[in-house]
């Protein structure tokens, strides 16, 4: 899973690119211990320094992680195998983003995202069908290995099928909720 986060202190006087490296490090290590940081810069036209990171590594995130803009992936099985982890990792998400507001989310992050959401309506989440379907918009400013700075502007359109409901969510890398739907399964309800 990759987060970016934006150096707040960027155009202050004596910026020191290691300051908030070390402070977000040190804020990050409760939710993981593992996780590694990244100096990026996705500025678009002019230096936007950020600090990629890297982090709850005990999911296999390979499944979500071969998404591409020309597939809808079912991710169903792999999540249901592992959903108390995904539930669990959803909560330190939420708590996360809440506490140090990330400027890109990646889209395992995304689905996390999504999880936490319906865990939290007390959506039954059984038996989950889940696709992603991920839209890039512009490419970073850099070319990069890692996947969130070469292409950090994208729609992750994530689809939750449970036994009776299916939700629908737009949600931006920049965790701006484009669009929520929720639909009855039964065929009354059609």
């Amino acid at each position: 899973m990759q987060l970016i986060f934006g150096d707040p202190y960027y155009d202050s006087d004596n910026w020191d690119e290691s300051q908030y490296f070390n402070e977000l490090e040190g804020w990050l290590r409760e939710y993981d211990e593992s996780l590694q940081l990244h100096h990026v810069d996705t500025g678009h036209g002019a230096d936007f320094p950020a600090i990629l990171v890297e982090f709850f590594d005990s999911l296999d995130w390979k499944v979500v992680s071969a998404s591409s803009v020309a597939g809808v992936f079912m991710l169903g099985d792999k999540i249901n195998k592992n959903l108390e982890a995904w539930i669990s990792i959803g909560k330190k998400l939420s708590s996360l983003i809440e506490k140090c507001k990330p400027t890109r989310i990646s889209e395992d992050a995304a689905i996390c995202w999504v999880i936490n959401e319906l865990s939290s309506q007390d959506v039954p989440l059984q038996d989950l069908d889940i696709r992603l379907q991920v839209v890039q918009f512009s490419k970073g400013p850099r070319k990069s290995n890692l996947k969130l700075e070469a292409h950090p502007d994208c729609l992750y359109i994530i689809m939750v099928q449970t036994s009776t409901k299916v939700f629908v969510y737009g949600l931006k890398s920049n965790l701006k909720v484009e669009f929520k739907k929720a639909f009855d399964t039964a065929w009354h309800e059609f």
